[in-house]
């Protein structure tokens, strides 16, 4: 039996690696989840903009609509790489967000009624920065990142933020703005980032395929969970 060339053992390798990550992260992560997240913090930026809908409302609407299109992006990669969408890993990631989840949503009510909503965004920015680390420790790298810029971006939001209600004419742009930047842009770039990094890694895998011999796995097959 001929043995296998140097470029063949990496490339199995590469495929060990990927499925010893699958048994413990979750590699499910969708571009179009963070693009379409970014999409609906920007469309609640603009409902506060053109027709100062409240604030609270409108925020925690843009929190319901992009679970519900992160769940969906998810669940349409889940089922592209033919796996559940509710695994264990899936199960532990979630659990790691609820404590930041819960803490986000019970600041929420009580600076709502303490009539100090212009600290909301920074206070929002940064537990879900918190969040995203959390999740990171069952996840690729990319969360960690995401988590890192959020808390940055809470911590200088926060630092800089007036106090009092969210409902005067300057507290409306401030949080339209930096609603806008945070949660809209760099949710639009991570999604991105995703998608491009998804795109090269196939490019290579079908690169590979295509140079090398045989049939298993990453001959010629990119797995969608790559990123």
């Amino acid at each position: 039996m001929a043995g296998i060339s140097t470029h063949e053992a990496e490339e199995t390798l590469s495929v060990i690696r990927t499925l010893m990550e699958r048994g413990t992260r979750y590699t499910n992560l969708s571009g179009y989840a963070g693009i379409g997240v970014g999409l609906v913090a920007l469309g609640g930026c603009w409902l506060r903009a053109a027709f100062n809908t409240p604030f609270v409302a409108t925020w925690l609407g843009v929190l319901a609509v992009a679970c519900a299109v992160s769940v969906f992006f998810t669940a349409v990669m889940a089922h592209a790489n033919e796996e559940p969408l509710w695994t264990r890993q899936a199960r532990t990631v979630v659990l790691s967000l609820l404590p930041s989840l819960a803490a986000t949503l019970i600041l929420t009510v009580v600076l709502a009624r303490a009539g100090q909503e212009a600290l909301l965004p920074g206070v929002w920015m940064l537990l879900w920065g918190v969040g995203a680390l959390a999740m990171s420790f069952f996840t690729p790298l990319a969360l960690t990142l995401l988590g890192v810029s959020f808390m940055g971006a809470g911590t200088l939001t926060l630092l800089l933020s007036p106090t009092g209600s969210a409902s005067g004419t300057n507290a409306l742009s401030t949080d339209a703005l930096t609603m806008g930047l945070t949660f809209g842009a760099i949710h639009l770039v991570y999604g991105g980032a995703l998608m491009a990094l998804k795109q090269t890694r196939r490019s290579r895998a079908a690169s590979a395929g295509s140079a090398g011999t045989g049939s298993g796995p990453g001959k010629g097959q990119a797995y969608a969970t790559d990123v």
